[in-house]
């Protein structure tokens, strides 16, 4: 009878353990963070026969310093564009224009 008793009181208490574990919502974060470089590769050209055309090309790319719990970061940035010209059959080839800097990225407002 004991034994029919431990049985019975066991099994409630496992019904009851699966319908309350049920009824929550997880609670797991499977989400890695963003990562904290970022980088893009742009080409671009156009043409009006073979005498004439335009190319160019840009390559960029950032790392997050500093990330706030807010949303505040810290960013270096880099970059790098060229780009040629071909006008009546004279090709016009400009310096490699580079650029490097440190921003600061504030987010103003509910709406992040």
């Amino acid at each position: 009878m004991a034994r029919l008793a431990t049985f019975a009181l066991l099994l409630v208490f496992s019904i009851l353990a699966v319908c309350s574990a049920q009824r929550r919502r997880f609670n797991f974060n499977f989400q890695p963070p963003p990562p904290r470089h970022r980088f893009s590769v742009e080409a671009e050209g156009g043409a009006r026969g073979r005498r004439n055309f335009n190319v160019g090309g840009s390559v960029r790319g950032e790392y997050d310093l500093y990330r706030g719990r807010d949303g505040t970061r810290v960013v270096a940035s880099g970059g790098v564009a060229h780009g040629a010209t071909r006008v009546d059959g004279t090709t016009y080839k400009g310096k490699p224009q580079a650029g490097v800097g440190i921003g600061v990225e504030i987010p103003i407002g509910k709406g992040r």
